[in-house]
């Protein structure tokens, strides 16, 4: 009985392996979301943005006049992103308080 459950096993874990590798090598990947019609992949236009003295972020929002994002960072802070004509980069927006 022990055998039969650990050739099983292995026979399984085997097929999964080459059906894996097998739709890897083709456009519809088991690993990549699919596509949705009328959509646009604009993730690869990205850049990483640093936080300078921050551990985080720890969420992303924008408020209901479309400005920011907003990020919560580990030390209590709420950061803004001002984009503006000189410079880009991250304002204080405001500090939860540690006695909440």
């Amino acid at each position: 009985m022990n055998s039969n459950f650990i050739l099983t096993t292995i026979a399984l874990a085997v097929l999964s392996a080459a059906i894996a590798f097998h739709y890897r090598e083709t456009a519809t990947s088991v690993f990549t979301p699919p596509t949705i019609p009328g959509s646009d992949d604009l993730l690869h236009l990205s850049e990483r943005i640093q936080l300078s003295g921050a551990v985080g972020p720890e969420s992303l929002a924008f408020d209901s006049n479309g400005e920011g994002p907003y990020t919560g960072v580990a030390d209590g802070r709420i950061l803004k992103w001002k984009s503006g004509d000189d410079s880009n980069g991250w304002v204080e927006f405001a500090v939860t308080s540690s006695q909440r």
